[in-house]
């Protein structure tokens, strides 16, 4: 949980770019890009406890007309697998916004496409903020008070990986199973469902 969660938090401040003029030299999409790449450079082969970090990140350089956003809702396919007799394959589709670029029907939208293809479970939230990322759900999306996330308990990007591994959140039918390749499954699944992202993070038994 702290290390995943710890090093997402880390990048996206360092990621993070102030608006000016009303426009950010970074936007949303990059964002997401480089943090899916910075983390296979910094995780890949880290091992926590008994267990050894492998994690893929793919980017496709065109979503173009029918990409997963516009299908999904989503931004991000994030798949997680943990090893062993208590073991798991999962996925979430991921809605990424600035803490500041936030449109409450926009999200709702996003959250209802979402929704239809990877169940209650599997939808969320990334709200990229100056200190990391905060996660909510779709349930919290339809409780917003016009475009602002005030009054809402946001999970910190740990408190969503305790989630995932205490198997309250994810969809095991998005899953990709551990196996040989598993790269190649991963960019297999990017183009079947047509995202810009995927990060893959397996925790394989040391």
């Amino acid at each position: 949980m702290d290390t995943l969660g710890g090093a997402v938090d880390n990048l996206v401040r360092d990621l993070y770019s102030n608006a000016t003029g009303g426009l950010s030299i970074v936007q949303e999409p990059e964002i997401t890009a480089r943090l899916c790449q910075r983390l296979e450079d910094r995780l890949d082969g880290q091992r926590v406890g008994n267990y050894v970090f492998r994690v893929t990140a793919q980017t496709m350089a065109d979503r173009g007309p029918r990409s997963l956003e516009k299908i999904t809702g989503a931004d991000l396919l994030l798949s997680v697998s943990l090893d062993g007799p208590n073991g798991f394959d999962k996925a979430l589709f991921v809605q990424a916004k600035y803490d500041r670029n936030v449109k409450r029907e926009e999200l709702l939208e996003a959250c209802q496409r979402m929704e239809r293809h990877v169940g209650t479970k599997g939808a969320y939230i990334w709200i990229y903020e100056q200190d990391g990322v905060k996660v909510i759900s779709p349930h919290q999306v339809r409780r917003m008070r016009g475009n602002t996330f005030e009054g809402l308990q946001r999970r910190s990007m740990a408190g969503l990986t305790g989630r995932i591994l205490d198997c309250y959140a994810g969809s095991r039918e998005w899953g990709i199973p551990m196996g040989a390749n598993r790269r190649q499954v991963v960019e297999d699944r990017l183009r079947q469902v047509r995202a810009q992202n995927a990060l893959d993070i397996a925790m394989k038994r040391a």
